[in-house]
């Protein structure tokens, strides 16, 4: 499993969170769904339902998720996604 220190330096170096001028604010919306993604995909590749292979392709989409390029969804233990102007989700997985 992914270390919490490794996503967030992942998100961080995105810039997916961002300080107030003080630092005693942080602005991070989209960190936490994205960590729950994290989780769940490594949790799939434990249950063999995702080869450990395809993970480059799942950081595209977390990657894509955090620069608002496409919105992710998980329902029912499955990872949907659709493009930031479409209406319909697909499936990820």
């Amino acid at each position: 499993m992914i270390s919490r220190e490794a996503f967030l330096g992942h998100v961080a170096n995105r810039q997916a969170i961002v300080y107030s001028e003080d630092e005693s604010v942080v602005f991070a919306e989209k960190v936490f769904f994205a960590y729950r993604v994290v989780e769940w995909i490594f949790n799939k590749i434990s249950v063999g339902e995702i080869d450990i292979d395809e993970i480059d392709r799942y950081w595209g989409m977390l990657s894509k998720y955090i620069n608002n390029e496409i919105d992710l969804k998980i329902e029912n233990d499955v990872l949907y996604f659709n493009e930031v102007d479409e209406s319909e989700y697909e499936e990820g997985c």
